[in-house]
């Protein structure tokens, strides 16, 4: 008997996973979508496919498995990290990777690509050389988040004990007006109250989703794309010139400079780590293998993407 091998997409009802799993089925891929509620992926995606919990998950024949997605995760914008949210991000990580990484024990040809974030870099409020997947060195501290991203990288890179290929997507900013951090950084632009924050000078390394989903795909065609992968555009910029190309995008102001004492007192450690430091990171892989971004300048970016949804 023969089948055809199924790529498993974990995390599959957030921002990437749904506009991902939509352009593989439109490519002819067999898909699993997994998530907590089954039923509701099913109503969500208008399409055929399988919908598992995560307990189906690891009870599915391993066999049938060829790759394993995982994008899941608590989101680390959604809300602010209390005692009680940060756990939530935590567990929602490993957890979910320690299944993916259980259930490639059972078939070593299983390829495990697995999230990750550009926070693996550290932190910092100022521009630098840019990172590339190279990079061992980084500036350590008491930073939560990029502990985090530690262990994730090191639950995913157990898969490799079994023989079996990791690919660590190490992803920036996703811009998209649909969701992700790009409508919250817009809000303060509707009340004249949008502008630059912190130093000015902390680097955003950001992607679009379109890109991020592309290379994904591009990915699953490199076999040998495994280890670390940025998926970071060519354009990454200073949040100075980001704030001036949104304002211009949403055509307001951009001349309310948000201190960092208010970010942190607003935000706490989110603010402190997500808005008032960043990492200036390059795609050196993703361009050695040939992959095409389409969005690299912040400015044509923006002011290209809300134009063309307010046609």
């Amino acid at each position: 008997m023969t089948f055809e091998k199924k790529i498993v997409i974990c995390g599959a009802s957030g921002m990437v996973g749904t506009l991902l799993s939509k352009q593989l089925h439109e490519d002819g891929h067999s898909l699993i979508l997994v998530g907590r509620n089954a039923k509701k992926l099913e109503q969500a995606f208008p399409f055929q496919a399988e919908f598992l919990t995560w307990d189906a998950l690891s009870k599915y024949n391993a066999n049938e498995i060829r790759i394993i997605i995982n994008l899941s995760g608590a989101g680390v914008s959604d809300k602010k990290w209390t005692p009680d949210y940060k756990p939530t991000m935590r567990d929602s990580r490993l957890q979910t990777t320690q299944n993916c990484v259980e259930i490639c024990k059972k078939n070593s040809n299983i390829w495990l690509i697995n999230a990750s974030a550009v926070s693996a870099y550290g932190f910092y409020d100022y521009d630098h050389a840019p990172f590339t997947e190279g990079d061992t060195h980084k500036r350590t501290g008491t930073n939560f988040l990029q502990e985090l991203i530690d262990d994730w990288e090191e639950t995913a890179l157990k898969a490799e004990f079994s023989g079996n290929r990791v690919t660590l997507l190490r992803t920036g900013i996703v811009l998209d007006r649909s969701g992700g951090g790009l409508p919250a950084m817009a809000k303060p632009y509707a009340f004249f109250m949008g502008g630059p924050v912190g130093t000015r000078e902390q680097i955003m390394s950001w992607i679009s989703l379109r890109d991020v989903v592309s290379a994904i795909k591009f990915i699953i065609k490199k076999p040998d794309l495994t280890g670390p992968v940025n998926l970071t555009s060519t354009g990454a910029c200073r949040q100075r010139e980001f704030s001036k190309a949104l304002g211009k995008a949403l055509v307001k102001p951009s001349a309310v400079h948000m201190l960092a004492f208010m970010i942190k007192a607003t935000m706490g450690q989110m603010g402190e780590e997500l808005v008032l430091t960043g990492q200036r990171v390059t795609p050196s892989r993703l361009l050695k293998s040939g992959f095409k971004f389409q969005d690299t300048d912040i400015d044509i970016f923006l002011e290209t993407h809300y134009n063309s949804h307010n046609d």
